[in-house]
C-alpha cells in the first residue's frame, strides 16, 4: 500500500517494529486525526506539538507524527511540567470542560460525543488567539527563568 497525505506507509510502521493489529488501529486513528486537523485548519499551517505524555513517545505515535507531521515538536523540544506553555492546557480543555459541565454521560463514548459537539463549537477566532498567545507565555518564562511566570502575564 502506498503511503498517502492520509496515511503512513505500512513500511514505515513495520520499520518501527509494530504488529499487524497496532498497524491496522493506528491506520484508522492517524486517518481520522489527520482528517480532523486538515478541515479545522483548512489547509492552513500549523504545527503539532507533543508533550510528555507516556504515549507520546511511543514507537506507533512516532511513526504517525513522521508520516504525517514532519517538523513536529515532539517531547524533547518542549519542557515537561508546562501546562502553562501548552494552549490546550491553559486555555481550550478548560473551555471544553464549561460546556459539558453538570451534564451526566451514561458512557465514555456518549462524553466523547459530547467532546467532538464542544470541539466544533470553539469560535476560531478564540483558537487562534490562544495559540498568538504563546509567543507572551515564552517570553515571560525566559523572563522568570523556568519558575511560575504567569504572575507576569
Amino acid at each position: 500500500m502506498k503511503s498517502s497525505p492520509h496515511r503512513p506507509s505500512i513500511e514505515l510502521l513495520f520499520k518501527r517494529g509494530l504488529g499487524s493489529a497496532e498497524i491496522a488501529r493506528r491506520l484508522q486513528i492517524s486517518s481520522s486525526t489527520v482528517r480532523i486537523l486538515r478541515r479545522h485548519f483548512a489547509g492552513g499551517p500549523f504545527i503539532l506539538q507533543q508533550d510528555w505524555a507516556p504515549s507520546h513517545g511511543s514507537r506507533s505515535t512516532l511513526a504517525v507524527l513522521e508520516a504525517h507531521f514532519p517538523g513536529f515538536l515532539d517531547k524533547n523540544l518542549w519542557p515537561a511540567s508546562s501546562p502553562g506553555l501548552n494552549p490546550m492546557d491553559f486555555s481550550v480543555w478548560g473551555m471544553l470542560e464549561g460546556k459539558i459541565a453538570g451534564k451526566v454521560f451514561a458512557t465514555v463514548d456518549d462524553l466523547k460525543a459530547a467532546l467532538e459537539v464542544a470541539w466544533a463549537s470553539i469560535d476560531d477566532g478564540y483558537l487562534r488567539r490562544t495559540v498568538n498567545s504563546v509567543k507572551k507565555r515564552l517570553r515571560a518564562c525566559v523572563k522568570a527563568r523556568g519558575s511560575n511566570f504567569e504572575i507576569l502575564l
